[in-house]
This record gives structure tokens, C-alpha cells and sequence, in this order.
């Protein structure tokens, strides 16, 4: 079957719906970036079926009324409206059908439990919002105030995970009711009509029960009633600390991230604030060293976090921040370590952060009770002795800036010195969070002050990390494990594939590829990815820039092993697996590793190899492809076009490539030659402006095609932000286009 996506966003969600799908269908895909847009792929596609696995748009009648069309809304039958999750999150059980009234009740002292069960449901667009037929729909069970449960959490987790079931079973579905229709068709003497029902059409009817018991339980749905709520406003989701409780604040907060983010007031200026971790310290956050403090006064901080204390005497872990778009802001601020951005905004000061530093036990234990902590260590014992060594790390969006690489390096040098002290220490094991890794951390790197310095030291900073991977661990005997229970992106990818095992949860979505960011990659990928894979293949892998599944890694060396289901059982799978490999005894070195140089020079080499290309990616006139891909991501910048490896009705032959698919992407002469056009573009407005008889009209200046359009620059999420123009990143791009070349300093060249 051919099936068009129309999405906002390639996001997590229709990533997994397209790996699905794609063993039995052809899928292309649309970024709904206008009606025209969305109409003119319909035509050229011509699919049997639509489907919108995140689409924050409308999709115009001309679709719907032509092509069977499916919209994955991230609630059960009879929920309607654009803020499904946060009314959820935020404690709507159900119970109240006024949404005026409902938000009064959350404004109460005492929280209700909130619903036990949320859902999906997948149904077919129609002229009224959310309120066509039901083609199936799924639940699972909730706890709204799990920790580290957000908006995105649930979104990436339980929501795709149902969305993925449902969608498969309702494509099941049309194609049965297909067939169905043909044969009655046929039946009753219509020869004409069953010729005519060959394709699938918006006439289908769907049944009944379809909305009334879910796919997996056959039951109804199991959370309270359901209503159509209206968008959830940021005023709305405004906390009081003189009366709220440690619980409903956070609720707020998570209810809100990771967009848009809860806008307060809490430290002065309006800011959107991010994480809403709750700390239930017996002591009271920070015990002793904020004796008194009124609600809301920041009490401790930690890793670049703060803890404000609430009127409950518990404290609230703010980990991010970010500052609010006005006016006369082009584009969207980065979201940033709420230190680095309470910094910047002069509300606290570095003596401050200091003096308020609350760290945890300097033993590396997961803390007993509720608070914020990116880092543990759970070392388990099997009965001769033998011991593995569980790495925890939960980084923000699997985003690791350079503290926390060095942080993570502590971590796992606190693990050398106790195997170094006699400790029978076999293995590690590396179990990231809902997010494996995503490498560098970008937004961390746009809000600095110098974004090329502040990417080449933290991609030296990952480098290290995975340098104890490859060299300290090893030469120790101690065998390397990663157990990828969350979505692995680039640096992340190669992270994992230089242990000696990996691991993977069958739900996750794999982007090896650095490319799209417009980076060539280090993390010692040239070994690892060619070692596992073999030349050619690791070449691949890096130039086709889609999601793959944990199968196909498996099945092309990338990956070990892939067990399937997610939280407490994977976690039990890895360690049962990790167990029987530590108490056989036989584990050696990798069969991959066997085949290549691993000595110190061996692996010195390729670290300067990889970080020549990469110190172009940042300095030289290829930085271009890099910093605006960085700004564009970041701040959230609407695409001028679907990618052309997603909209394969867009190619019409084989020279249609996108950029990232053509040679001249990596070669620096390219992108200098781009600086010389564009600053002969300058020269010339500039000679317009002072003799326009001067102007040579048969100078020709190419502009290259892919850089951002000002008049198209639209945010992405539209519903929350108005639409914004692009400007060019103030720490990367100027008027003067020869600013575009930042040279190497000498400095840092003589490491390369």
C-alpha cells in the first residue's frame, strides 16, 4: 500500500511509525508546511492512505474529502483539543467537564490523584476537529507524578508505543473493511461498485466498537471521562509558591515540557523554566545553609540546576531555563542551564552558585529519596565475587554538554580507582535515559559566547568519555556494555558502539548519521562504525541520514542484541543478559576491536583525524553548514522544505539530491567559493547604493538554494509561538559575509 505522511515535524513518533510500516508499505512523507504543500504531495503521491502521526495543522477538506486520511490524536475517544497531555499532566481526571471550573479545583491545596489511565486514538479526519470516526484506539496505565514524567516523557514513551500499536491495527483494519466492501460489493450484483472500492476511500465505515474497546485489552477505555479541552495557555499554568505545593508546581512544570515551557515569574523576569523535579530531602532541600528561606527563594544548586523551596518545605529542581520571545526578538532564545541563564541575567552570581552548591554523597549511589541527580553508579555482585558496575545517566533531551561529560568521565574514573584497589570489577555498563545520547549539546553551544570554541571543547569532552571506553576500561579487563533503553542520535550512536557489547531495546529509533547537522562526527566513530559494519557499510550508514530500527543495526553489525519491551522489564532483560556474560568468565575483548589497531597511537590517530574534519566543521568556510543547521534546530526554525530522502514523491529523477546527498557538502572549497559569491553580492548593493551606472548587470551570483528564507523562516510550533523571521546566528554570521571564515586558532590547531 502507498501511504503520505503529513507531518509538522519528523519527530519520534512518526520516526517509529515509518520503520514500522515500511516492511510492508511504501511511505513518503510531507512536512505540512502549507495547504498548498500538503495538496500538491497528495497529488503526486497518489497514496491509498494518509496518515498524520504528529501534525499540528489542519488538513485541508481537498485531502480529506479525496484520500482516506488519519490523524493520531495522544488521547482516547471523545478527548479533543490541542494540549491533550498537559490538561493529563497537569491533574484533569475527568471528574469536571467545565475547563474553567476544572482549572479553578487544580488551584487547590490538595491534588487529585489524576487519571490511572490515558490512551491514543487514532481517527480520520472530518470538517470538525477531532471528531471523526474511530478506526482504533489504545491505552496504558499512567502515573502522572512518576519522576522525570513530562510532557515529552509520556509523548516519547507510553503515547508512541500505543500510537505504534494502534496505527498498525487500524491500517489492518481499512484494508479487511477494503476487501469487506468489494466482496458485498460483488455479492449483491454490483460489478460496477466493487470495481469501483479497488482503492480505499473516505466512505469506509468504520466500526463501532472501534472507539469502544481498546486493540490490546478489548476493554473500554479505563480513566474517567473524556471532554474536548481547549488549549492550555501559559497563564494558565502559572504557580503561586505561597500556596502551591511542591507537587502541583511540578505538575506545572512537566506539564509543559518540553514545549513550550512553563512561563513564570519565579526569579524576576518572565522565563519559560524546564524540569519541575520535586526534592523530598527529610531535611528540607539543602539542610542548614537556607535556614528560614521564604517560597521561592533558590536554596541549592547542583550541576547547573537550582532548587527553589516551596511552602511545603520541599524544594522544586529547575534545570533549565529559557528567556521569552518579545517582539523584537527575531527568532527563539536557546534553552540553557538554568544557572548558565540566571547568570546571564545577573539574577544570581557566581559567588552564589558556589555558595549554595548542595552536592550529593561523594559514593555515587542513586539518592534514596526524590531529587535531582543526572548520575549514579549500582554496582551488583554475583556470587563469586564478580561485580558490574551500572552507569546511570539521565541528561536533559540525551543532550551532553562538556560539564557533564566531564562529569560523566568522574564517574567512570571512580570506577577505575576501585577496580585499581582490588575491587573484582568485570564489567560496566552504560544505561543512559529516556534519551541514550544525542552527543553534543547544541543548545548549550548556541547560547555561548562563541559557539565554534564551545563545540570543540565539548566534542573533545565526549571524546574523552569514549576514550575510557576504548582504552581505560579495557586495559583493566573490564568489559564495556552499553544498554540503550532510549532514542540514540549521531554522537550517542557512536557512544554505544564503541563498547564492547551493545544492547538495545527493541522500541528505540537509531540516527547514526552526523550529517544533518552539518557535522562529520568524532566520538571515534571511524573505527567503531567500520570495525562493527565494515567500510562500506559504516559509509552508508553515515551518508543516508534516516532512522533505522535496533534490528537493522543488529543485523549490520552495529548492534549486539535487541530484547524487546521497555522500563522495569528491559532493565531486567539487560541485567539477566549482563549476568550470564559476567559469570561465564569468557568475556574477552570484542570480536570487533580483535580486528582492528587499538593501541594508544592507534586510537590518538583517529581522534586527530576525525577532529581535523571537525575543527573545518567549526572554523573554516564549511562551518556554514553546521551553524545554521545549530540556529535553525535550536531555535526552532519552520523548514522551507521536506527533505528530499523523506518526500520520495518529490523525486522525479536520480539527479534530484539533497545537499547533504551531494559531494560538495563536505568540501571546504565549495563553501568558500559561496563566501566569495556572497561577498561579491555585497559589494555590488554596495556599489548600487553609492553609483548605480557602475553596477556590471551581467554579474551573475549564485546563492546557494539551501540557506534559510526570510520570508519563510516560520517556528515550527506554531500553535504555542507566532511566526518568527530568520536572522543569521549573531555568534557565526555577520553583515560582512567574510565573517563567515572564523580562523583555527593556533592554540587549538596544535592539537588537531
Amino acid at each position: 500500500m502507498k501511504i503520505l505522511f503529513l507531518c509538522t515535524a519528523h519527530n519520534s513518533l512518526s520516526q517509529r511509525l515509518f520503520l514500522a510500516l515500511s516492511t510492508s508499505h511504501s511511505v513518503t512523507i510531507e512536512y505540512a508546511l502549507s495547504d498548498e504543500l500538503m495538496i500538491s504531495a497528495a497529488q503526486l503521491a497518489k497514496p491509498d492512505l494518509i496518515i498524520c502521526p504528529f501534525l499540528t495543522a489542519r488538513v485541508p477538506k481537498e485531502i480529506y474529502n479525496e484520500y482516506l486520511t488519519l490523524i493520531i490524536h495522544p488521547g482516547p475517544p471523545g478527548d479533543a483539543g490541542p494540549s491533550a497531555l498537559d490538561w493529563v499532566l497537569l491533574g484533569d481526571d475527568g471528574s469536571i467537564e467545565d475547563s474553567s471550573l476544572l482549572l479553578e479545583s487544580l488551584d487547590k491545596e490538595i491534588c487529585r490523584p489524576g487519571r490511572t489511565h490515558w490512551g491514543i486514538t487514532i481517527l480520520q479526519a472530518i470538517e470538525e476537529f477531532d471528531a471523526g470516526p474511530v478506526w482504533a484506539f489504545e491505552q496504558f496505565t499512567l502515573d502522572i507524578d512518576q519522576p522525570g514524567m513530562t510532557k515529552s516523557e509520556l509523548y516519547r514513551g507510553p503515547v508512541s508505543r500505543a500510537a505504534i500499536t494502534a496505527a498498525l491495527v487500524a491500517v489492518d483494519r481499512i484494508q479487511k473493511a477494503v476487501i469487506f466492501s468489494r466482496v458485498a460489493a460483488a455479492t449483491n450484483g454490483a460489478e460496477s461498485e466493487a470495481c469501483s472500492l479497488t482503492r480505499i476511500s473516505p466512505h469506509l465505515k468504520a466500526n463501532h466498537e472501534f472507539k469502544l474497546l481498546s486493540v490490546g485489552s478489548r476493554l473500554p477505555f479505563q480513566g474517567g471521562k473524556t471532554h474536548d479541552r481547549p488549549l492550555l495557555r501559559a497563564a494558565q499554568r502559572e504557580f503561586d509558591l505561597s500556596r502551591h505545593t511542591a507537587q502541583q508546581i511540578s505538575r506545572r512544570i512537566r506539564c509543559a515540557d518540553s514545549q513550550p515551557g512553563s512561563l513564570s515569574k519565579i526569579f524576576g523576569p518572565n522565563l519559560y523554566v524546564y524540569g519541575g523535579i520535586i526534592d523530598e530531602c527529610p531535611g528540607g532541600p539543602n539542610p542548614g545553609n537556607a535556614l528560614g528561606a521564604a517560597p521561592g527563594t533558590i536554596v541549592a544548586t547542583r550541576k547547573e540546576a537550582v532548587c527553589i523551596s516551596t511552602c511545603d518545605g520541599k524544594g522544586i529542581w529547575i534545570t533549565h531555563v529559557r528567556r521569552l520571545k518579545r517582539a523584537n526578538d527575531p527568532a527563539l532564545w536557546p534553552k540553557v542551564p538554568a544557572t548558565f541563564g540566571l547568570m546571564e541575567l545577573g539574577i544570581l552570581t557566581a559567588t552564589q552558585v558556589r555558595h549554595l552548591q548542595w552536592d550529593l554523597p561523594n559514593d555515587w549511589s542513586k539518592s534514596p529519596y526524590s531529587t535531582f541527580q543526572e548520575i549514579w553508579i549500582d554496582f551488583e555482585t554475583y556470587g563469586d565475587v564478580k561485580q558490574a558496575a551500572y552507569l546511570y545517566f539521565d541528561f536533559y533531551n540525551g543532550a551532553m554538554a562538556t560539564n557533564q561529560c566531564s562529569h560523566l568521565v568522574e564517574a567512570m574514573d571512580h570506577i577505575l580507582s576501585l577496580s585499581d584497589a582490588g575491587q573484582p570489577i568485570r564489567a560496566v555498563v552504560l544505561m543512559g535515559g529516556s534519551y541514550f545520547s544525542n552527543g553534543i549539546a547544541l543548545n548549550v553551544i548556541e547560547a555561548s559566547p562563541s559557539p565554534a570554541a564551545e563545540s570543540w571543547f565539548n566534542i573533545n569532552r565526549i571524546d574523552d568519555v569514549v576514550h575510557h571506553l576504548l582504552h581505560e576500561f579495557p586495559t583493566r579487563d573490564i568489559l564495556t556494555i552499553a544498554g540503550v533503553r532510549g532514542n540514540a542520535a549521531a554522537g550517542g550512536c557512536a557512544l554505544a558502539t564503541a563498547c564492547d557489547l551493545v544492547i538495545a531495546g527493541s522500541e528505540v529509533v537509531l540516527n547514526p548519521a552526523y550529517r544533518g547537522v552539518g557535522l562529520y562526527g568524532s566520538e571515534y566513530h571511524s573505527l567503531s562504525y567500520p570495525g562493527r559494519c565494515g567500510a562500506a557499510k559504516a559509509k552508508e550508514i553515515l551518508r543516508s541520514m534516516t532512522p533505522m530500527t535496533p534490528f537493522e543495526a543488529r543485523s549490520l553489525g552495529l548492534f549486539d542484541h535487541v530484547f524487546p519491551g521497555s522500563g522495569t522489564i528491559l532493565n531486567k532483560r539487560i541485567r539477566n543478559h549482563v549476568a550470564v556474560v559476567v559469570k561465564s568468565g569468557k568475556a574477552g575483548r570484542a570480536l570487533w576491536r580483535s580486528k582492528l589497531d587499538m593501541s594508544p597511537s592507534a586510537l590518538a590517530a583517529a581522534r586527530a583525524a576525525e577532529l581535523n574534519e571537525m575543527s573545518k566543521d567549526f572554523y573554516s568556510p564549511r562551518s556554514t553548514r553546521y551553524h545554521t543547521r545549530r540556529f535553525n534546530f535550536v531555535r526552532k526554525v519552520k523548514a522551507t522544505q521536506t527533505p528530499l530522502r523523506f518526500a520520495t514523491h518529490r523525486r522525479f529523477d536520480a539527479n534530484d539530491l539533497d545537499e547533504e546527498e551531494c559531494d560538495s557538502f563536505d568540501e571546504v572549497e565549495h563553501y568558500q567559493k559561496m563566501q566569495e559569491n556572497a561577498l561579491l553580492r555585497h559589494l555590488q548593493e554596495r556599489l548600487a547604493q553609492l553609483n548605480p551606472a557602475s553596477v556590471n548587470k551581467s554579474l551573475e551570483i549564485t546563492v546557494p538554494p539551501f540557506l534559510p528564507s526570510e520570508k519563510n523562516a516560520e517556528n515550527m510550533f506554531s500553535c504555542y509561538y507566532p511566526p518568527t523571521e530568520y536572522i543569521t546566528s549573531p555568534s557565526v554570521l555577520s553583515t560582512s559575509p567574510s565573517s563567515l571564515y572564523i580562523p583555527l586558532p593556533a592554540k587549538l590547531a596544535s592539537g588537531v
